[in-house]
C-alpha cells in the first residue's frame, strides 16, 4: 500500500480512490489466506489516523479496516474450536480428563506464556464442584521449573488457601508443565515461602519454580494504583517473562459496586467478607426480626448476613449501614472469635471501625461505576506488549474486563476448560454473554 500511494514510482496511484481500490484488493486477497501471521495484519499495517484521514476525503463509502479474531493454530496445542455462532473464536483446551490432560499442561503453558497481551481461561467450575472444591481440580496454573527458563508465573486470586496440597480446599491447581504432575505450595515445601504486601494481602512464593501465588485483597487494589505493579516488581527479576493469571470478582472487580450501592454501603458490605467470626460451640442466632439461624462452623460476617436476610432480597439491600453493621458485629463478637481473614489475631469493633474510617476516606477517588479497580489498568500498562496476562475465572465476569482495558475483544484469546463437562446453566451463561 506504501509502494502504491508513492507518486512516481511503477504501479503508483493517481488519486486515492486508486488508493482505495489497490487496499481492499490486497486486504482481501490476505485475509483469503489461512493462518495469516500476526506481524502482518492489515489492522496494524492501517493505522487509525491514516484511516480517519481517507475517511474525510472518501466520504460514506471510505475504506473500513475489519476486525479479526486473534490467529492460533489450534492442533499445536491440542484444543478444538467450540461451534458457537457470532465473531468470536472459542477453544476449548482438556485439562482435567485422563492421560491427555497431563500432558496438555504443556502446551497451555506454551499457549499462555507465547500469547502476548491479554486473553482470557474460564475454568471449569463443575469439575470443581464436584471434587469438594480441593486444589487438584481447582483453576489449572502451569509452571515451570526455575532452571530451565527465565519465565515467572504470577496467580493473583482472592480465594487462595494455604494448605498447599493437592487435596487441600483450594482453589490453585499448581502443575508442572513438564510433568502434568501437582506442585504442592505448602510453605517449606518445593522452596515456597510466606510474605505480605499492602495491609491484607498475603503471598507464597518460590524460586525453585518462580513462581508467586497472591491472595489478593479488592480493599488494597482499591487503595492503591500501584498495588498489582508493585508486588509483580517486587517479586521478580531482570531479564524474566510474566506469565499472570488474574482472577476477576473480588480480585480487581468490586461486585458491590457494580450492584449500585453507596461507598459506605460498598466498604460494609466488602469489609464483611474479610471479617471472620468462628464459634465456640453452635447456636441459633436471631437478629432483629429476622427468621432464626443456625451457626456451627467458621463463617464469614458477609456470608452470614446473607443467611439472615435471605427471606427478603430487599432486606439485604438495606442491611448495609453503619448502626445495623456494628449491631450485629457486637453481638457476634459475644459469642466467638472474631479474626481478620489471613490473621488469627483478635479483630474486635474497636478495630473495625478504625479501618472503615481510614478506608472511606482513602477509597474515596478509586471507586468507579464498574467497580473495577484502578490498579488493575496501570499493572495491564505496563505489562502488555512484552508480557502475558491471562484473566482466569469460574464466571462470566471477565467480558467486561476485557472491554473496559482492550480497544478489540476480538484480539483476546478465549479459551474453556473442559467445556464438554459443564452443566447446562453454566454453558447458558457463557454462550449467552456474547449474544449481544
Amino acid at each position: 500500500v506504501r509502494a502504491a500511494a508513492a507518486p512516481g514510482m511503477d504501479g503508483g496511484c493517481e488519486s486515492l480512490v486508486d488508493l482505495k481500490d489497490d487496499f481492499l484488493g490486497l486486504s482481501s486477497r490476505w485475509t483469503a489466506r489461512s493462518g495469516a501471521p500476526d506481524e502482518y495484519d492489515m489492522e496494524k499495517q492501517y493505522d487509525a489516523s491514516t484511516a480517519a484521514s481517507s475517511s474525510s476525503m472518501l466520504g460514506q463509502d471510505s475504506l473500513k479496516v475489519v476486525q479479526r479474531p486473534v490467529i492460533v493454530d489450534a492442533d499445536e496445542y491440542h484444543m478444538k474450536q467450540l461451534p458457537l455462532s457470532g465473531d468470536m473464536c472459542i477453544f476449548d483446551i482438556n485439562l482435567h480428563d485422563g492421560v491427555a490432560a497431563r500432558q496438555n499442561v504443556e502446551r497451555y503453558y506454551a499457549m499462555c506464556k507465547e500469547k502476548l497481551g491479554l486473553h482470557v481461561t474460564t475454568s471449569c467450575f463443575t469439575t470443581w464442584r464436584k471434587s469438594k472444591k480441593t486444589n487438584g481440580h481447582a483453576k489449572v496454573i502451569p509452571v515451570h521449573p526455575a532452571d530451565t527458563e527465565a519465565v515467572r508465573v504470577f496467580f493473583f486470586d482472592d480465594n487462595l488457601e494455604w494448605g498447599g496440597h493437592e487435596e487441600s480446599s483450594g482453589i490453585c491447581n499448581l502443575r508442572d508443565s513438564s510433568t502434568g504432575e501437582f506442585v504442592n505450595f505448602a510453605e517449606g515445601e518445593n522452596g515456597f515461602k510466606r510474605d505480605r504486601a499492602a495491609r491484607h494481602t498475603v503471598i507464597y512464593h518460590s524460586d525453585h519454580y518462580r513462581t508467586v501465588l497472591v491472595k489478593a485483597n479488592i480493599l488494597d487494589a482499591m487503595e492503591d494504583t500501584e498495588y498489582f505493579s508493585s508486588i509483580v516488581e517486587r517479586f521478580s527479576s531482570p531479564g524474566e517473562k510474566f506469565l499472570i493469571f488474574m482472577d476477576v470478582n473480588s480480585t480487581i472487580v468490586c461486585n458491590d459496586t457494580i450492584q449500585g450501592k453507596d461507598l459506605g454501603s460498598t466498604l460494609l458490605s466488602t469489609m464483611f467478607e474479610f471479617v471472620n467470626l468462628r464459634p465456640r460451640e453452635g447456636f441459633d442466632f436471631v437478629f432483629d426480626d429476622s427468621p432464626s439461624i443456625r451457626i456451627e462452623k467458621p463463617e464469614n460476617l458477609k456470608s452470614l448476613v446473607k443467611r439472615i436476610t435471605a427471606h427478603s432480597h430487599e432486606a439485604y439491600g438495606s442491611f448495609w449501614t453503619e448502626d445495623r453493621c456494628w449491631q450485629l458485629f457486637a453481638a457476634l463478637a459475644d459469642l466467638g472469635e472474631v479474626t481478620w481473614s489471613g490473621s488469627e489475631d483478635n479483630f474486635d469493633l474497636d478495630d473495625c471501625q478504625t479501618l472503615f474510617k481510614e478506608y472511606l476516606i482513602s477509597l474515596g477517588r478509586a471507586i468507579s461505576k464498574d467497580g473495577i479497580a484502578p490498579s488493575w489498568f496501570t499493572v495491564f500498562d505496563k505489562l502488555k506488549g512484552e508480557h502475558s496476562v491471562h484473566l482466569n475465572s469460574f464466571g462470566v465476569d471477565t467480558r467486561k474486563v476485557i472491554l473496559a482495558t482492550v480497544p478489540d475483544e476480538l484480539q483476546a484469546l478465549q479459551v474453556t476448560v473442559n467445556y464438554e463437562l459443564w452443566d447446562a446453566r453454566d454453558v447458558q451463561k457463557f454462550e449467552g454473554q456474547f449474544q449481544n
